[in-house]
């Protein structure tokens, strides 16, 4: 898997995995690993010292030709035509290939690596 879609799937892979250390007592571990990656170390040694291997559901979900019905971002204003966003949020650094949607509450994706909003991209 090449490098950028390996760290997209990492990061996708965050929240579960800090789920599994705090039920393992592995959080320092997982922090410190993740630190290194923010720092330069390779994502595929960070990978193999986790013992992951990648592609997550949600990444097989996403690719060229899926499209989103579902994903539809919007909000209805009395008075006002619905606003209707197409389009995805992408790595805010730029670093890997994730893209994710809006969850169900509306809330931003993050970058779980970094930390930060995930940035917007409409389609063309």
């Amino acid at each position: 898997m090449e490098q950028r879609r390996l760290l997209a799937s990492l990061c996708a892979a965050v929240p579960t995995l800090r789920e599994r250390a705090e039920a393992g007592l592995w959080t320092d571990l997982l922090d410190e690993l993740l630190d290194d990656l923010a720092a330069g170390r390779p994502v595929a040694e960070v990978c193999r010292q986790l013992g992951w291997r990648g592609e997550t559901e949600t990444e097989r979900s996403i690719g060229p030709g899926s499209s989103f019905p579902d994903h539809a971002e919007g909000a209805q204003l009395e008075g006002l035509a619905p606003v209707v966003l197409n389009g995805d949020y992408r790595c805010p650094g730029h670093r890997c290939s994730r893209r994710a949607h809006r969850d169900d509450r509306g809330r931003v994706p993050h970058c779980a690596l970094a930390g930060t909003p995930m940035t917007y991209r409409p389609e063309p």
